[in-house]
């Protein structure tokens, strides 16, 4: 097989369309690194390194580590480097495991004539599309309620709705959709691990008579790696759990359990591809939901994440995909984006390139 002959990293900065706001923060802006890998045939293929802000430096950390990984990839083989990197968890911070397994994952999925996602779960059935919620994460309750009802109209049924941004906030915002949109959409909630139990426990009436479908990070991944609470938590609530933080550690795969959970959120550009798989396969044999979404990567990150949804993604789920609507300025072409609530995937598979016209500086 043809191996990698060159490997460069390419900075590229995003524009959001609005602030993103969840109970972590707000930010308009996304930073992160293309590693581009060129074959000795002339084939290139890209990886996205975009972590999600944070305290500590993130970005300056899996940028680090990913420069120094990228060193030691020309020469190799794509096939042989994406099998070990499925073997053998990786070292590297999340975001910087996905650059690398994306961009040596689409290289040796194009050399064997298959798309990413066969690769990642060989014999897979490809779906022809993927059902995609909207997001509503504005802080002010009118703007919330706008976004809700545009996507509402746009023909999207599912909405993600951000909370753990004040009781008043998320309760009233919760009372306007349902007034304002009827039981006609289903709501899922993002919390963040902003409550406490007891503020979960408090809001769970409010949350089950406005319809809530799933409740995602409801407690804090302190709380809920507490051996019983997350058990405890859905049956005092009656309502349906989803893990998204809690899973970033490696030393929390095992809360993927049936008792644990109804569902798990996998942002694979946050966790690594070969990680994202190992808990979607758990998942998926303990017959627990897995819900697949971007986390405002690139088109080039975002291709990775479409593809693995296309292998692992629960079917008929609505996955967190609409992110790729918020951003602008991508220097990545070649990517589908949602549109009415779907988003249909090629059958040859999707692959991202650079935009010629817009090409950062080598």
């Amino acid at each position: 097989m043809t191996p990698i002959a060159a490997a460069r990293l390419v900075p590229y900065r995003l524009q959001l369309a609005a602030p993103h706001t969840d109970a972590r923060g707000s930010f308009t802006t996304r930073e992160g690194v293309l590693l581009e890998l060129t074959d000795a045939d002339g084939r290139s293929a890209l990886g996205d390194c975009c972590p999600l802000p944070a305290p500590g430096a993130p970005f300056e950390a899996a940028v680090a580590a990913l420069r120094e990984a990228a060193q030691a990839l020309p020469g190799a083989a794509p096939a042989d480097l994406f099998e070990r990197h499925a073997e053998v968890p990786s070292p590297l911070p999340g975001a910087a495991a996905f650059a690398l397994e994306s961009a040596v994952g689409f290289l040796a999925a194009a050399h064997r004539g298959l798309t990413l996602a066969a690769l990642l779960e060989p014999g897979a059935p490809r779906p022809a599309a993927l059902s995609v919620n909207a997001l509503v994460d504005a802080a002010d309750v009118s703007a919330a309620l706008e976004q809700a009802q545009r996507a509402a109209a746009g023909g999207y049924a599912v909405l993600k709705v951000k909370v753990g941004l004040g009781r008043a906030r998320d309760l009233a915002l919760l009372r306007a959709l349902r007034g304002r949109l009827g039981h006609g959409v289903r709501l899922r909630l993002d919390a963040n691990g902003a409550w406490t139990g007891g503020e979960f426990l408090a809001l769970a009436p409010a949350l089950r008579e406005a319809g809530v479908e799933l409740v995602e990070q409801p407690v804090a991944p302190g709380e809920a790696a507490a051996p019983g609470r997350l058990a405890e938590l859905r049956a005092r609530t009656g309502l349906r759990i989803a893990l998204d933080e809690s899973l970033a550690d490696p030393g929390a795969a095992d809360l993927v359990a049936p008792e644990t959970c109804d569902a798990i959120v996998l942002k694979p550009s946050q966790l690594g591809l070969a990680y994202a798989a190992r808990l979607a396969r758990a998942a998926r044999a303990s017959g627990i939901e897995v819900i697949v979404t971007g986390a405002f990567e690139s088109a080039a990150g975002f291709a990775a994440v479409l593809e693995f949804a296309a292998a692992f993604g629960s079917p008929g789920t609505a996955h967190g995909l609409a992110t790729a609507l918020a951003v602008v300025g991508d220097p990545v072409e070649g990517v589908p984006k949602p549109a009415a609530g779907a988003i249909e995937l090629p059958a040859a598979g999707v692959v991202p390139r650079l935009a010629a016209a817009r090409e950062p500086s080598r």
